[in-house]
């Protein structure tokens, strides 16, 4: 036997070494392939608001498909075999599953019903690669010292059924103990698809490393499930996949976690639906793949990442809240076209950047170190802004995004440029100064809010905005910007109002076709200070008041038009604007390809 025990502090897991083994041995099987029944579906995150793909496309596949099994959590218990759980002895009803000592066996297809309370021992599961399985948690309570409560050695699909009205509780030590050539590290672990459904309770205490574990794909689609992990509260090795359910999840390490080391088709994560309330000390979800939220409700709490994802991180709807974290929303590519996102942190609010390859749990996977200077400034007094609005969020045609074209200053010296300084100065997970062209953040929905003391909004590559209303309270250092971008920086559509301040302040570029503003204003407005926009009516275009000083300011509106003016107002400082090209800003010189804020206003 290898013992094998947490020390103290170490959140490091061993990552998937021995789990991945396959070799029988006497009472396991070799694990085979199993074909899943569910669809693989791309989403196309490239779309504009017209239907349109333009430049900036990208294909994300997730699975998305629950089959009918997955999301039924009935049986029939006239038919299933009965399991009661007792230290003195277990006993059995039907066929199916043998007792020997403090270890429940099920070794063929069928239902089996387990109530009962088992203080030191186990249900280990190893039937043929044929046989689909399910396990009926009624009023079950399992501890296991040395393994997993639940432990799924060979089957072709095993499903945890928490039965209605029911409280389950699963539990294991602080040392487990290997039996085979498998690497056990979760209360429940599976070496096969693993599905939990129904609609009772189920709580987990992981006190050696993870919650729910399956080394393919872990699905769940109901339930009230609470766990407190060492390291992952939910882990899939090709996927995580939600439909439904009630989720407290508390953890010293990542709390949703899918990583695929050894396969072509990457970690995913996938929610449909569902009410998530997440305290983890590193990420909250994190994804060697790809991160599609159709919907759910979220109150994340991070000490790294709320959502990061290698590849893709995709927000299609739901409501998100952040309530802190290093960065929000984190991946190579980030596209937000629904929901309700509200993001604070002590970083870049959403980062868009290459990743590097993965370290061992708790570790920082960042490349670019000098980001981590910013992290120890005092993000400010952060909290949400409080936005109105008058114009609409319809967005107008989109003009594909091409480089940036040459500045234009007029007579009364205001550049119609948008631009910053340009450059990476954050952007933890990317490579210095470079635009990487296949980086960005795309806006085309929904409503964002981010508090940041980073960037706002921090692209390696570029920002396409084209539909939706983004505000953004932004950094109070002159070091980061409410908004940042290497490549291109557009806006076709929506409404954008974003404060921070004004020393690396960028704007969009004059290939935009929604005409916008970057205005330095002549001395630094205090928190709470209304931001307000009219036209030459005195009709409000939009309004926000954010909740740290500010400097400078980036609007875009539909209301927003070439040829008229309007006046802008923060506080005691009001100035009229006219609006003579796509891009309007009061900046004073030129740095490199972007723009300074005045002297006074520094």
């Amino acid at each position: 036997m290898i013992r094998r025990k947490l020390s103290g502090g170490r959140t490091a897991a061993i990552l998937l070494i021995a789990a991945l083994a396959v070799t029988g041995i006497s009472g396991c099987k070799s694990q085979t392939a199993t074909e899943s029944t569910a669809v693989s579906q791309s989403i196309q995150t490239g779309s504009d608001t017209d239907g349109t793909t333009d430049s900036s496309s990208s294909v994300v596949t997730v699975d998305k498909e629950f089959t009918d099994r997955d999301k039924d959590g009935s049986y029939d218990e006239s038919s299933a075999v009965k399991i009661s759980l007792n230290a003195a002895g277990s006993e059995t009803e039907g066929t199916g599953a043998s007792v020997s000592g403090s270890t429940v066996t099920i070794s063929k297809e069928g239902t089996y019903i387990v109530s009962g309370t088992l203080e030191n021992g186990q249900i280990i599961v190893n039937a043929a690669d044929t046989d689909k399985v399910q396990i009926v948690l009624d009023n079950a309570v399992i501890n296991c010292d040395t393994s997993a409560a639940i432990y799924v050695k060979s089957a072709d699909k095993v499903f945890v059924t928490l039965s209605d009205g029911t409280t389950n509780k699963l539990s294991g030590g602080t040392e487990y103990i290997d039996t085979d050539d498998n690497t056990v590290d979760g209360v429940i672990f599976s070496k096969e698809d693993l599905t939990v459904n129904g609609s009772g309770s189920l709580e987990v205490n992981a006190n050696y490393k993870h919650g729910i574990v399956s080394k393919d794909t872990l699905a769940i689609t109901g339930g009230n499930i609470s766990i407190n992990a060492v390291s992952q509260c939910l882990s899939g090795k090709d996927e995580v996949k939600i439909l439904d359910g009630t989720f407290q999840l508390t953890t010293s390490g990542k709390a949703v976690k899918s990583d695929n080391e050894d396969d072509t088709s990457p970690g995913n994560i996938y929610v449909a639906g569902g009410t998530f309330t997440v305290n983890s000390k590193d990420d909250s979800f994190h994804a060697s793949g790809n991160i599609v939220i159709d919907g759910g409700t979220f109150t994340v709490e991070s000490g790294n990442d709320a959502f990061h994802a290698d590849q893709d991180v995709v927000i299609n709807d739901g409501t998100i809240t952040v309530t802190g974290s290093y960065e929000g929303l984190e991946g190579h590519r980030v596209t937000i076209n629904g929901g309700e996102i509200s993001i604070k942190t002590s970083d870049d609010g959403i980062n868009a950047a290459e990743p590097k390859s993965s370290t061992s749990e708790g570790e920082n996977t960042r490349k670019d170190q000098s980001k981590k200077r910013q992290s120890q400034l005092p993000p400010g007094d952060q909290g949400k802004g409080t936005p109105t609005e008058s114009a609409g969020n319809e967005s107008q045609a989109s003009e594909k995004e091409t480089a940036p074209s040459a500045e234009s200053q007029s007579e009364d010296g205001q550049q119609r440029r948008g631009g910053g300084s340009g450059g990476m100065r954050g952007g933890p997970m990317g490579r210095g100064m470079e635009n990487d062209t296949n980086a960005y953040i795309k806006i085309t929905g929904g409503t964002l809010y981010v508090d940041a003391g980073g960037d706002g909004l921090d692209s390696n590559g570029s920002l396409f905005i084209s539909g939706g209303a983004v505000y953004v309270t932004g950094p109070v250092s002159d070091g980061n910007g409410a908004i940042d971008y290497n490549g291109d920086g557009t806006v076709t559509g929506g409404t954008v109002i974003a404060a921070g301040s004004s020393g690396m302040a960028q704007g969009f570029d004059d290939s935009s076709s929604q005409c916008s503003v970057l205005y330095h204003f002549t001395s630094q407005q205090e928190a709470g200070t209304a931001i307000t926009l009219k036209d030459k009516d005195g009709n409000e275009l939009i309004s926000f008041t954010p909740d740290k000083k500010y400097s400078s300011v980036v609007i875009s509106s539909p209301g927003l038009q070439t040829g008229s003016t309007c006046t802008l107002t923060a506080g005691s400082e009001q100035t009229e604007l006219a609006l003579e090209s796509i891009v309007t800003s009061n900046a004073a010189s030129v740095r490199g390809r972007g723009i300074t804020a005045p002297e006074n206003s520094r």
